[in-house]
C-alpha cells in the first residue's frame, strides 16, 4: 500500500520501481547430445525445472478510492490497510487515493490521522482525494461513481525513461455494488484473491500479459479473464452488463 495524494506522485513511485527483477520457475525440455528429446517421437519428452530471472518494465497497479467515512471503508478497508500493505508485497502496488504519510502539520488544512501502517501515522485529506480524482478524470474517460472503487491499471516505463499508465483497458471495480450483489464475501477476501493471483502470476507465468517481449496490449484479455476468475461463476457471463465490474477503454 502506498499513499496517493497526487497523480504525479503515483507515477513517480511506479517509475522508481521499474525496471524490476522477477524470478520464477520454468519447465524446459532436457537437452541430449545432438538433439532435443522431444524430436524423438518414440521417446517421452523429459523436462527439467529451471529458475529464470527477468527484467521487466511493466507492472500492475491498483488505484483504490475508499473514503474513510463510507461504511464499506470503515468496516472493510481502513482498519486493514496495514495488513494489505504487507500482504500485497511486490506483486502489485495499491495506491490509496487521498491518503499519505509524513505530512508536515497543516500540509492539507483538512488532513486527519486515519490509520497506522508499519508504525507510521497515515493521514487522509478530502482535498487530496478530490484532487487525484480530478487528475484521473482529466486524462481519461473514467468518471468517479462517488462510491468505493478499485481501478486495476497496467503501468509501463517507456524507452525514454518516462512512466505512464495504460487507461485503454482498465479494470473498474465498484466495490460497494459488488458487495451488494454478493460478488464476494468481503472486500478483504477479494483483495486477498488479487494479491495471491498477482504473486503467483508474476512468479510462474505471464497470465497478466505484462511480458516486455509481448507488450501490454497482448495481455489485456488475460488480465480481464484473470480477474473475472475471482468472481462467482454466475456473475462472470454478465460482467459486461454489470455496473460494478467492467474492463473499459477509459483512455
Amino acid at each position: 500500500m502506498y499513499d496517493a495524494h497526487s497523480l504525479s506522485g503515483i507515477i513517480k513511485k511506479i517509475g522508481s520501481d521499474l525496471p524490476r527483477r522477477v524470478e520464477y520457475l520454468k519447465k524446459e525440455p532436457i537437452l541430449t547430445i545432438g538433439y532435443m528429446t522431444f524430436l524423438d517421437m518414440n521417446t517421452p519428452t523429459r523436462y527439467q525445472t529451471v529458475r529464470v530471472e527477468e527484467s521487466r518494465n511493466s507492472k500492475l497497479v491498483g488505484i483504490l478510492l475508499a473514503h474513510p467515512k463510507s461504511a464499506i471503508s470503515k468496516s472493510e478497508i481502513v482498519s486493514h490497510l496495514n495488513y494489505f500493505h504487507h500482504r500485497s508485497g511486490e506483486a502489485i502496488d495499491f495506491f490509496c487515493v487521498g491518503y499519505g504519510s509524513y505530512w508536515p502539520e497543516n500540509h492539507y488544512p483538512d488532513q486527519d490521522s486515519t490509520a497506522r501502517i508499519d508504525g507510521v501515522d497515515w493521514f487522509f485529506s478530502e482535498k487530496a482525494f478530490a484532487d487525484v480524482i480530478h487528475e484521473i478524470e482529466s486524462e481519461s474517460k473514467w468518471q468517479y461513481s462517488g462510491e468505493a472503487e478499485l481501478l486495476i491499471i497496467s503501468a509501463r516505463r517507456q524507452k525514454d525513461g518516462n512512466t505512464s499508465m495504460d487507461y485503454s483497458s482498465a479494470i473498474v471495480c465498484n466495490l460497494e455494488a459488488m458487495q451488494k450483489d454478493q460478488a464476494f464475501t468481503s472486500v478483504r477476501s477479494f483483495f486477498e484473491d488479487i494479491f495471491r493471483f498477482a504473486k503467483k502470476s508474476s512468479c510462474s507465468d505471464e497470465a497478466w500479459g505484462l511480458s516486455d517481449q509481448q507488450g501490454l496490449r497482448v495481455g489485456q484479455s488475460a488480465i480481464k479473464d484473470a480477474v473475472l476468475s475471482l468472481l462467482p461463476k454466475n456473475l462472470r457471463d454478465s460482467y459486461k452488463k454489470a455496473e460494478y465490474f467492467a474492463v473499459r477503454n477509459i483512455a
